[in-house]
Formats: C-alpha cells, sequence, structure tokens
C-alpha cells in the first residue's frame, strides 16, 4: 500500500499540536505528498494517540490516493507545487442515504456536468463546483446532556428552519443536513458567495478566505438569538467555513463522512464531567441567554476609563471602554464583564459578544474623529476567521479610524494556538491598531503569549498595587515588572489606582501611564445604540452630557 502514495522530499512531519487548524496542517502534511506518507492505518493510530477524532472507517480500507484526494475538502487540499496525479478524477457517488439525504448515481446531472466542463480540461474532470459552506453546531452534544435528547433535536430543527429562511432558495438544490450538527449550504441567490470582484471563495488570498462576510452574516444571523423549546432557551455555539463538495445530488456516504470529520472545530476528547455539571452549565447558558436579549434590546452601555500619563492627567494615552449591561427590574446592579464574561468563556459563545462590542466601538470613533478608543475582546477571539470580516474590511477602508483603535486581549493566560493569535495581531497591526495584553503579572502569565502578540501596550494587574501598598517588597515587584515590561511593550500602564498613595506608589515606581478610578475623569458612561455608526442620529454621550472629548455634544 505504500508504493500507492507518490513521493517527494524527506521532510519530516512538524510534531501536531491539539486544535483544529494544527490537526488539519498534520493531515494536510499526509495527503500533500510533503513527505514519505505513512499508511493511513498508522495515520489513524497517531489520531487516536492524540486523542483526535479518528479517520472515516472508508480511509482505513485499501483505497488510492485518487479515491481519497477526491473526497478531501479544500481545507487540506492539494498545494500546487505538490505532484498531483494525472489521473485523479472525482469519486463516484455511492448511494447512500444519511439523514434523508440520498445520493444516486451518476445520472443525465453528472452527464450535463460533464458537458458544461471548462474548455481543454482533461476527461472525467467535472465542471467547476459551487461554493459551498458548513455549518456545525458544536455543543449540540451538550446542550443534549445538559437539557435532554428532545431539545438538542429542537434546537437543530430550528438552525434548520433559519437555515432556509434565510440562505436557501431550494432546500433540495442549495442546502443538505447531514446530520443533527451539521449542515451544508451552497451558493444561491439567497446566499451569495461570488464576493471580493466576483471570485470566488477558493480563488481568494488566505486572509480573505480565512474572513469572508458571507460566512459572518451566517454565523450571525443564525446564533442571533436563543433557540426555545419546551420553556428552554439556549444559545448555540456555531462553526462555519468554505468547503469544497459535491452537490447535494452527488454526495456519497464517503464524502460525507469525511465533511463531518472536518467540521470539526475542534478534537473530540469524550471528557467527563463532574457533579454539578449541568447546573453549573444550565447557570452560564442562563447568563448568556440574558446577556444576549440585553443586546438585541440595546441595553449595553459603556465606562470610559482613561489612561493618561503620570504627572499629567491631562494627556491621555486611549480610553478604555468597559462594556457593562442596565441592570433590570429585580436585578440590584449592572452586569460587569467581571460577572458575564467567565460564563461566555465557559460555553464557548465569546465571539458574538466581542463582534459586537467592537462594532459599538467603530460606531464611536465614527462619531467623534478626535478620540483613541480601546476596546477588550477575549482570548477565543484572537484569531483572524469569518467573526472579524467587517472589522477587517472597515479597518482598510478607513485607515484613520484604525489609529485610533487599542485592542486589549483579555486572559492572555487562555491563548492556545500561539501562531494564529501572532498573526491576528499582525493583521491588525499592519491596519493601523494597536495591541495591548490586560491584567499582565497578577498570577499565572503566560509570557509565551505575549512575547507571541508582541503587543504595543501591556497593562499591569491591579493586585500589583494594591500588594505594593503593602509592603517593600511590594514595591520592589512592582518596579521589577515595570523594568520587564518595558522590554516587551512600548507603554506600560499601571492599572488599579484609586486613591493618591497610588499615584505617589506608581510614580515612584517608574511608571509610565496610570489607570483607575481614582484618576480624574474615569468613570464616564456612554450608551451606545445598536445602530452602525454611519447612520444619522447616532450619538456617544456620558449621563452627565459630557462626550468622549470631554466638551458638550
Amino acid at each position: 500500500m505504500r508504493d500507492r502514495f507518490p513521493r517527494t522530499d524527506s521532510c519530516l512531519p512538524i510534531a501536531p499540536r491539539r486544535g483544529r487548524a494544527w490537526r488539519l496542517a498534520f493531515v494536510r502534511r499526509f495527503f500533500a505528498c510533503r513527505f514519505y506518507l505513512a499508511p493511513l492505518r498508522e495515520m489513524e493510530n497517531c489520531c487516536r494517540k492524540k486523542r483526535w477524532p479518528v479517520l472515516p472507517h472508508w480511509v482505513r480500507e485499501e483505497i488510492s490516493i485518487e479515491d481519497a484526494m477526491a473526497a478531501i475538502s479544500a481545507l487540506t487540499a492539494w498545494p500546487s507545487s505538490a505532484h498531483r496525479p494525472a489521473a485523479w478524477a472525482p469519486r463516484a457517488s455511492t448511494g447512500a442515504c444519511l439523514h434523508g439525504l440520498r445520493a444516486e448515481p451518476a445520472g443525465p446531472a453528472a452527464a450535463d456536468a460533464h458537458a458544461h466542463a471548462a474548455p481543454g480540461a482533461p476527461a472525467g474532470q467535472l465542471a467547476t463546483r459551487r461554493a459551498c459552506a458548513f455549518v456545525f453546531v458544536a455543543n449540540l452534544p451538550l446542550l443534549a446532556e445538559a437539557y435532554g435528547q428532545d431539545f438538542a433535536s429542537a434546537a437543530s430543527l430550528e438552525i434548520q428552519r433559519r437555515l432556509c429562511a434565510n440562505f436557501v432558495v431550494s432546500p433540495s438544490s442549495d442546502m443538505a443536513r447531514l446530520r443533527d450538527d451539521c449542515f451544508l449550504v451552497w451558493h444561491n441567490e439567497a446566499f451569495e458567495c461570488t464576493t471580493f470582484d466576483g471570485r470566488e471563495p477558493r480563488e481568494l488570498p488566505g486572509t480573505m478566505r480565512r474572513a469572508s462576510r458571507p460566512i459572518e452574516t451566517l454565523l450571525a444571523v443564525l446564533g442571533a438569538e436563543p433557540v426555545r423549546a419546551g420553556g428552554i432557551a439556549a444559545l448555540v455555539q456555531l462553526h462555519a467555513d468554505w468547503i469544497e463538495v459535491c452537490p447535494p445530488e452527488q454526495l456519497g456516504a464517503s464524502e460525507i463522512e469525511l465533511t463531518l470529520w472536518t467540521a470539526q472545530p475542534f478534537p473530540d476528547s469524550h471528557e467527563t464531567h463532574a457533579d454539578g455539571w449541568r447546573q453549573l452549565y444550565r447557570a452560564d447558558m442562563d447568563m448568556a441567554v440574558r446577556l444576549s436579549e440585553a443586546l438585541r434590546s440595546e441595553e449595553l452601555s459603556f465606562s470610559w476609563r482613561p489612561v493618561v500619563q503620570s504627572g499629567s492627567a491631562a494627556t491621555v494615552l486611549y480610553r478604555e471602554g468597559r462594556a457593562r449591561i442596565a441592570s433590570r427590574q429585580g436585578e440590584p446592579v449592572l452586569l460587569e464583564p467581571e460577572v458575564f464574561m467567565p460564563c461566555l468563556q465557559r460555553l464557548g459563545l465569546t465571539r458574538a459578544f466581542d463582534r459586537t462590542v467592537m462594532r459599538r466601538a467603530v460606531a464611536a470613533l465614527r462619531m467623534r474623529s478626535s478620540v483613541q478608543i480601546g476596546v477588550s475582546i477575549s482570548a477565543q477571539g484572537v484569531q483572524v476567521d469569518h467573526w472579524w470580516a467587517s472589522l477587517l474590511a472597515v479597518l482598510d477602508k478607513e485607515p484613520a479610524l484604525a489609529s485610533r483603535l487599542v485592542i486589549e486581549i483579555a486572559n492572555s493566560v487562555a491563548l492556545q494556538d500561539f501562531e494564529a493569535a501572532r498573526d491576528f495581531c499582525v493583521q491588525l497591526q499592519l491596519r493601523g491598531c494597536r495591541i495591548a495584553i490586560r491584567d499582565f503579572g497578577g498570577g499565572a502569565d503566560n509570557l509565551a503569549a505575549v512575547q507571541a502578540c508582541r503587543p504595543d501596550i501591556v497593562k499591569l494587574d491591579a493586585a500589583l498595587l494594591r500588594r505594593a501598598r503593602e509592603s517593600a517588597f511590594g514595591r520592589e515587584c512592582l518596579r521589577d515588572m515595570l523594568s520587564l515590561c518595558t522590554h516587551l511593550a512600548s507603554h506600560v500602564v499601571v492599572d488599579g489606582i484609586e486613591r493618591d498613595d497610588d499615584l505617589h506608589i506608581a510614580s515612584m515606581a517608574g511608571a509610565q501611564w496610570l489607570q483607575g478610578f481614582g484618576v480624574r475623569g474615569a468613570e464616564r458612561h456612554a450608551r451606545v445604540g445598536s445602530r452602525t455608526g454611519n447612520e444619522a442620529g447616532s450619538d456617544v454621550v456620558d449621563d452627565a452630557g459630557t462626550d468622549l472629548d470631554g466638551g458638550r455634544p
């Protein structure tokens, strides 16, 4: 079987790391022939050792490389520089049926596709396939475990209904439901994919392919509202991307199984849940639903906290906008990020919130041309993907706006993929944005993550200043941390200023920039509506009627 695989160079594989991107890179190294390809059974054993989802059963059989490559998706396709077998041809349909989707043998439709093949194309090569995207409901098993299988089935049907209502013209030819948690949507009049000067997703550069507006719209619309059934409300965790597959009438069992394997956003480790997990999951989901409803009802507000120069409070580096949710009847105080962000992080639902907050910040920047604003995003959002497509497009078109935006990365210790984080920071810095790392030095810090992000600003954790109040050792630690951070970023901020003594301690330690409630003008609340910044009538004003520039609106 080893002789069936073409050989190229003798480059050894890089040890794969956990995560979908690294798993796909590992698969690509096998299928792209960058080294002697081991038998697929050996690859399966490696996947089992790494606790990755094993390859589909059809891959474990004695099949040729031509059959395997015909079913591989665009994410694991052959590189242009690699040798491709001349006999590579599309696989024949198997006629398998899965969840009501039956693949029929090649018939008139296939013959018509051959007839419309590109001129000069090799015999047996089909015409260009329609652009296709998959939608994967990543938390459907957790919903079934927390709320029951009936609710999980209802959630799957609701996602299918939203797809048909917003992105599908003909369900039989534009959409396929491979499983309760996986759907395919092909290019049609309701799901326009030929963007960027008429080019299809496969023709786009890397960054544009990873961050495209059609997929962002798909994610935003499908996850805009909670799924409700049987008196239960919950949010779905969606993952979507481009994929190259056959049309729905030609899908076979092999393509279906490999698509399901490719669509998984992270390895299925079959983790066991501790006692009380269900109660914690439901409590977190209730908070996530509450937050989703607050965003739709325009209950989001910002508290603006300036970062000022030590010894000159009039010099402002930027103003950090901290998102807050207005309290309802029966709720004692505003919902702060310290309350709801841990819930969203445990559920894996931070992306939609990060996107919403960033859009509000862009709207505020458009309305105040002299203000520099900082917005915090979670570690889960530190990657270039479809959730940031519209933001990247805005920054490309408005470089002056980008130069006034500071993106703060919270909980950097949770960063797992340093390569993706580095790419994210580079893409934003190239567009003019500045990157800040928050709460550094307060505990289990990830110095490697800071080095990967190469931030422009490092903000020290407020705990360092609190310890400096108590002892000389604490003041020495603050001074040493400031000295260290000057080698990591251009600007270092001491956070947690609450009184005059803190100003003196920070200044004596060599602080360059200060932030906290003790800084003049630190608490300014600004209402930001749901309207985009280019719509008339929108405004950003605090409760006292003072705008972000410090004057009257």
